[in-house]
């Protein structure tokens, strides 16, 4: 008897354990890969990135997430949220506004880049999403608002990318046969 609580503790309880923990973990954390540019510079093609659920929390302007597409189908999308339940979104020389305000965006790839935004109160459970590059993306001046059911969670971090990528920023400066940085560049960055 004393044999079989021994052989139970050193060997089934921590299986039972880790199978507990994995469960759960599985349920909080998932990982998406990024198949566009359309949230370049901050995710690129080919990047994993970690993504959290809310729990309580609700997303909130500047959280990066991911959602399912508001067009229907399993497709999974990821954009930066701009407008929040009850704010007045627009535009005004290719600039975000949010309640009349000009929104800070350091995050975006081209300034002024937005186009026009016709002035839209964001409803209740629902949220106003824009990609980063905003030349490439298709987001809610497109379809519209994103509801909170759709909502999947945060992205948080890239993890790793599987591909090589010319960095925008510094394309721009470098020569043309300058080399592309590599994947090492893109591992555990936080998403800002």
């Amino acid at each position: 008897m004393q044999r079989a609580r021994t052989i139970f503790r050193t060997v089934v309880q921590p299986i039972a354990i880790a199978v507990v923990l994995a469960v759960i973990a599985r349920a909080a954390v998932h990982i998406y890969s990024i198949p566009s540019r359309s949230m370049a510079p901050a995710l690129e093609p080919g990047d994993q990135i970690l993504v959290t659920r809310y729990f309580r929390a609700l997303p909130e302007r500047g959280h990066v997430i991911v959602f399912r597409s508001p067009s229907g189908g399993d497709e999974l999308l990821v954009k930066r949220v701009v407008g929040v339940p009850g704010d007045l979104v627009d535009s005004r020389l290719g600039r975000v506004r949010v309640g009349g305000h000009t929104l800070a965006e350091p995050y975006v790839m081209r300034a002024a880049s937005t186009g026009s935004i016709e002035a839209m109160v964001v409803p209740q459970d629902a949220y106003y999403v824009l990609g980063d590059n905003r030349d490439d993306s298709l987001d809610s001046r497109s379809w519209g608002v994103v509801r909170q059911e759709q909502v999947i969670g945060r992205a948080q971090m890239v993890l790793w990318s599987s591909t090589f990528y010319r960095d925008p920023v510094a394309a721009q400066t470098a020569h043309p046969s300058a080399p592309v940085r590599s994947k090492r560049a893109r591992l555990f960055k936080w998403i800002e």
